[in-house]
Parts: C-alpha cells; sequence; structure tokens
C-alpha cells in the first residue's frame, strides 16, 4: 500500500498554467482540439454536473466507452469532484457493464453507447451521456451540451486514496475489482522519463480504450509534463498519425501487426522500398513505440527495429505494473527484456512463473461488502503474475504464457499448449485453437473458425497429422473438434481485452464436443467429456 499524497488534482489544477499544451481529437468525423486552459473549463463544468446530481468526494461514479475527448472530460470532471472513476471496459456486455457498475456500488454512468443507456437506467442509475449528436432518452444530460463558462470552481477534494477501480484480466478466473492509487502510475512514468527519454515536447498517440490503465498513467503524467494528446481509435489511428505525427505510439501486437501489414502491402503495390513505407506509417517524428499486452510477433518487431523504427516490447500486468521492459541499447526481440530497474524478477523453481519484487504494485485493495480491503505485504515480498517465463544469460525475460497454458497428462508429463496451438492454427487455417484433455488418453483440439470460412474436418485431420510428426509423443494432438464460430465477450469465452479464458472455453465447448481421431480420421468420432486436470 502507498503512503504517498494523490497529485492527480494538483495536476489538473495546473492546466490552465500550460497553454500550449493541446488535446486533438475528431468531432463528428472532422479534427478538433482543445487547449489545456480550455480542456480544464470544460472538465469543471463535468464536475459542476456531478455535484449538482448529488455525488460528493469519495463516491464512485462510472465511466463507459471508447477513448475520446469526452471520455477524458468525464475522468477529469471525477477528479475535480473528489469521486472515484470506475473505468468498464467499451467491449463488455451490457449485462456485466451493469454488474461492474453495481459492485463497485456506483449510481452514476457515463456512458458513449446509446445502446445501453435503457439497461442502466433499468438497474438504477443515473446516466450521462459522452457520445455525439442528440443524447437519447432517459439520460440525465449529455457531456457535449455542457457550458464549460458557467462552471464555478471547485473547491471539493477527494479524501486521499485510490483514484480509481478498475479488473483483472479475467484470463484465470472470473475478473475481480481493485483499486489504484496514482503514486505508482506516476512513480512508473518518472522511470519511463530517465529510460526513454520523454518529456513535454513529445504528442502521444492514445487509441486504445482509456479503460486500459496503463493508457491512463501515461495521460496523467503527460498532462503534467505538458505533452500533447492525439486522442484516436482504431478505425482512424493510422490516418491521424499521417496528419498529426506523434512522436510516441502505445500499441498492441495485433494493431501493431495491422501498421506493418498495410505497409508492407503499400510497398507491394507501390514497388516502394519495405523500411521506408514501415517509417512512413508512424509518421517522421516517431521516437518511441511502445507495444504490450500480448505477446508480440519477433518477426514483426525484427523487421520494424532494422527500417529504424524504435520498437519497444514492455510486459506488466494490471495489479502489479512494469516488469520487463525492452529499453534503447537494450532491445531484444521475442523477449519483454530486462526486468524493470527498480525492482526484481526471479522465477519460481518448479513451476518457471515469474515473480516480481517491486515498491510500486499499482493493486491498492480489492473492493469486497461495498469497502475497499487494502492489499499490505511487508517489503520485499514477491508476488506471483500467473505467466510462465524464461530468464536467458544476458537476463532478458521471455514470457511463455499463462499458468493456464499448461496441462499436466496422466502420464505426469506436462505440456505447454501455446506453442502447439499457434502450430495448430497454422496447420489448419483456424482463427483460434485451444488444447484440452479429453477422458480419452492424450489431447485433444478445439479448432474455432470464422461461421463464413468454415472448417474441413478432412483436411484438419490430415493437416493435423502432419504436424504431430514433429511434435514429442506425449504433445501431439489425438483428437479435434471443429467450432463453427469464434469465441466471444458475451459467452465469457474472451476477456474485454480479447485474451482467451481457457476454463470458460473448456467449459461451454469442450464438455460435449464431437471429438475426431487425428489418427483416424473423421470417421471416428466421440463425445467424450473434459477432464479437469488443468493445473
Amino acid at each position: 500500500m502507498t503512503t504517498a499524497p494523490c497529485r492527480l488534482r494538483a495536476i489538473v489544477d495546473a492546466m490552465p498554467d500550460k497553454p500550449a499544451g493541446m488535446l486533438h481529437y475528431r468531432r463528428g468525423g472532422e479534427s478538433a482540439g482543445a487547449s489545456y486552459p480550455q480542456c480544464h473549463r470544460d472538465a469543471l463544468a463535468v464536475a459542476a454536473l456531478l455535484r449538482e446530481r448529488g455525488v460528493r468526494p469519495g463516491d464512485r461514479v462510472a465511466i463507459h466507452g471508447d477513448t475520446s475527448y469526452a471520455w477524458v472530460l468525464a475522468d477529469l470532471g471525477c477528479l475535480l469532484a473528489g469521486a472515484v472513476s470506475v473505468a468498464l471496459y467499451p467491449s463488455a456486455p451490457v449485462t456485466r457493464a451493469i454488474g461492474t457498475a453495481a459492485e463497485s456500488g456506483c449510481r452514476l454512468v457515463f456512458t458513449d453507447n446509446p445502446g445501453y443507456v435503457a439497461g442502466f437506467r433499468a438497474a438504477g442509475f443515473e446516466v450521462v451521456f459522452l457520445g455525439e449528436g442528440d443524447a437519447p432518452e432517459g439520460v440525465t444530460a449529455s457531456v457535449g451540451d455542457l457550458k464549460s463558462g458557467a462552471a464555478p470552481p471547485v473547491t471539493e477534494a477527494r479524501p486521499d486514496g485510490p483514484f480509481t477501480i478498475v479488473s483483472t484480466s479475467g484470463t484465470l478466473a472470473e475478473p475481480k475489482l481493485f483499486a489504484v492509487h496514482s503514486a505508482p502510475l506516476l512513480f512508473t512514468m518518472d522511470r519511463f522519463a530517465e529510460l526513454y527519454g520523454i518529456g513535454g515536447s513529445d504528442r502521444l498517440l492514445l487509441y486504445l480504450p482509456l479503460s486500459h490503465l496503463p493508457q491512463r498513467m501515461m495521460l496523467y503524467w503527460g498532462l503534467a509534463a505538458g505533452m500533447d494528446f492525439v486522442l484516436s481509435d482504431p478505425g482512424h489511428f493510422v490516418a491521424d498519425t499521417a496528419a498529426l505525427s506523434p512522436t510516441l505510439h502505445v500499441a498492441v501486437p495485433k494493431s501493431l501487426q495491422h501498421v506493418h501489414w498495410r505497409a508492407v502491402e503499400q510497398a507491394k503495390r507501390t514497388g516502394g522500398d519495405r523500411a521506408a513505407a514501415l517509417r512512413a506509417a508512424f509518421g517522421p517524428s516517431i521516437r518511441a513505440i511502445f507495444v504490450g499486452s500480448a505477446p508480440a510477433d519477433p518477426h514483426v518487431l525484427t523487421e520494424l527495429l532494422d527500417a529504424g523504427l524504435p520498437v519497444y516490447e514492455v510486459y506488466g500486468t494490471t495489479e502489479l505494473g512494469m516488469i520487463g521492459l525492452n529499453r534503447p541499447g537494450g532491445t531484444r526481440p521475442g523477449t519483454v527484456g530486462r526486468p524493470i530497474p527498480w525492482g526484481q524478477v526471479r522465477l519460481a523453481p518448479q513451476t518457471d512463473e515469474i515473480l516480481v519484487r517491486t515498491p510500486t504494485p499499482f493493486l491498492y485493495g480489492r473492493l469486497g461488502n461495498g469497502g475497499i480491503a487494502v492489499e499490505e505485504r511487508p517489503p520485499g515480498t514477491w508476488w506471483p503474475t500467473g505467466d510462465v517465463g524464461e530468464l536467458d544469460p544476458d537476463g532478458y525475460l521471455t514470457v511463455r504464457g499463462r499458468l493456464r497454458d499448461f496441462l499436466a497428462l496422466s502420464s505426469g508429463e506436462k505440456v505447454f499448449v501455446r506453442p502447439i496451438e499457434e502450430s495448430a492454427v497454422r496447420a489448419t487455417g483456424a482463427v483460434h485453437c485451444v488444447l484440452s484433455q479429453t477422458e480419452a488418453p492424450g489431447l485433444g483440439a478445439l479448432l474455432f473458425f470464422d461461421p463464413d470460412r468454415p472448417g474441413d474436418a478432412e483436411a484438419c485431420g490430415a493437416h493435423l497429422r502432419d504436424l504431430n510428426a514433429s511434435l514429442h509423443p506425449w504433445e501431439r494432438i489425438r483428437r479435434f473438434a471443429l467450432i463453427d464460430g469464434l469465441p466471444s465477450i458475451e459467452q465469457g469465452t474472451v476477456t474485454e481485452t480479447m485474451k482467451l479464458r481457457r476454463h470458460k472455453i473448456d467449459e461451454i465447448h469442450g464438455r460435449g464436443a464431437a471429438w475426431q481421431s487425428v489418427r483416424r480420421g473423421p470417421a471416428a468420432a466421440s463425445t467424450a467429456p473434459i477432464r479437469g486436470e488443468q493445473t
């Protein structure tokens, strides 16, 4: 638990003193912008609305929506009103968003999704609209309609403590809500500034949801430094990069691969230089590209580095913060870099689980019974991550997967399934592959296909037989089942950040699957149930 005071209110209060700082965004599909002083006035109007609606310091307010200027105003308005924000993933189904807001003790919700308003209202929440255009029926107000000039100064201060509530990833179990203090986030960004040379002259591109804690970590620190921001979205960030030339880019592997693919395809069409096309895709001013959240393709990273692009794969968890960093002078594709300079990393002797000793875990306390149970652990605690890793002789850390990515076979061997699943996807053309154990000996593969491009059982069986020839006997896939459809948030089989949830996939798709023998082909089918032997 941190005992440092929360600096965020002071950061927001200082925005009028930084007139050169800008937030660039889109309004009605067109480019728009707000200076720091204007943003501060707009945030004061949101804070005044919250006070008018009875929100008091320490109360909790949910924010649901894609990255936008209005989302930033809602967040800053909560800080100015002394409220604790509850970040809801925009991709969460309405029932889950309602459940999270209720569990957090909110009574007011910001949302940009007109289709969610009725659900929030029926659950008893006041709703403030973040979207553009006419406000849906039933909302209390629309952020876009607030008049910034009418807002009086805000004098309320939130008691020191956590400023936001977020959720765990939910890959190993049901998501859990926990509270976060600002001090570890700002400390981390101070260290980033030292390692990567980040400062107030930078322009940061943000297009991933602001419900992702690292996005807001960079936002708050950047506001303190006077940085410019480009608030974009997955559909426009390429165009916004070309128009506004950010110096800092925060990506996930999927978006990085998309930019790489576009640049490569353009080079093919025009006959241009591939490396030059890659550099142009990130703009002429780029100084650092950070990628995290999931393992990045080392081949893509290598090509970007060879093209002269400063790309750094980093690794951390929502609860513990940063753990491993590739950085200038110390970058190795395929790894997440060396452990953070302000902490230590080791591997658990029996499982190779990554353990981290950090003075600044992001986890402040867990929600329970309407309150926050502060997480107090003695200094020097080794925190488990749930990830399995390797440390090479030079100290570079590789994340092999989650603990649940291992299956314990009845023969006693433990199989690391992720590389086998990736090979099965490449071999069969499936969108996803999840390995499980059935009652019959050996591994079974659940192959998920897009309904518009269904899989062929005979072809899949042949491809898996070829793949098995390259695997150890205990790693071989003995049977498979075709799933006509993809894991989804609505099913609960992927998280809001699109990570597969094995235990839910086993529960929903594995039990009762029409298993077919790889060795004998599709003629031999069974519905043997899943065995619960995962570790």
